[in-house]
């Protein structure tokens, strides 16, 4: 009979990893996917991940106290795997807002249920449109991918706080703006040359009302640009998910 409840305990612990991880990345974590469905994509991926044996060599302590500490830990180890893979997403939301701040654009939100706040609209629909590019690149699977891989690298009770783990996370934390301004950068550079030459023309032609142009002007020349360079905005944006996953491996490596 302890066999059988120490299976089941361990069955409980990829639960609890796989579901905090499922609750924290991009796509599988937003509140557009019923609870329901999450807690049955959990119960499946640790039953096919029970059935291979991934848990394999693990003692268990039957105490209450080392439970509770056990699943603490594979609930951050899941927690921190989410959230290193949605660091990626924090960016293109920064980009945007960016961008709609340079527009004038800032005052323009819409309600983001998946945070419970408020972005501006140019922010949620770059963040919407690298979201497909997410799902048309796979990226759903190699969060799978990702989380299976941390059983191989970060066995159940096994993670722990390192200084080298500390350090790669707060590097990918900061990667979060390299990635905006990367994704920002067409429309930001553009309104930056467009702002010069107005200045310019401004002091070339002071009788010109230049507050009565550039308003419309940077909504429009940021518009183009923006149309213009989405495919350039999809191809950077590859490219940063695959520097990421080599990023997230290392980071799981250093835990």
């Amino acid at each position: 009979m302890e066999i059988y409840v120490e299976q089941f305990l361990l069955c409980m612990l990829l639960f609890l990893r796989i579901s905090a991880t499922l609750v924290t990345a991009p796509m599988f974590g937003h509140q557009s996917i019923p609870l329901q469905v999450k807690v049955i994509l959990a119960m499946f991926l640790s039953y096919v991940l029970f059935s291979f044996n991934i848990s394999r060599g693990v003692a268990l302590d039957m105490k209450l106290l080392p439970l509770f500490v056990l699943a603490l830990k594979e609930m951050i180890a899941g927690a921190t795997i989410g959230f290193s893979i949605g660091i990626i997403f924090g960016g293109v939301r920064y980009a945007g807002e960016l961008i709609s701040y340079d527009m004038g654009f800032s005052m323009a939100t819409m309600y983001d249920p998946e945070n419970n706040a408020s972005f501006p609209v140019l922010s949620e629909l770059l963040y919407l449109f690298l979201l497909m590019i997410f799902i048309l690149i796979n990226g759903h699977h190699f969060i799978i991918e990702a989380l299976i891989s941390s059983y191989v690298v970060i066995p159940i009770g096994t993670w722990n706080i390192s200084e080298g783990s500390v350090n790669q996370l707060i590097l990918l934390t900061g990667q979060m703006f390299v990635v905006a301004v990367k994704i920002a950068a067409p429309v930001l550079v553009s309104l930056f040359v467009a702002n010069i030459s107005l200045g310019i023309l401004n002091k070339a032609m002071p009788q010109m009302n230049i507050f009565g142009v550039i308003f419309s002007l940077k909504i429009g020349l940021g518009a183009i640009v923006m149309i213009a360079t989405i495919p350039v905005i999809a191809f950077v944006f590859k490219k940063i998910l695959s520097v990421f996953e080599s990023s997230i491996i290392d980071l799981l490596r250093l835990m």
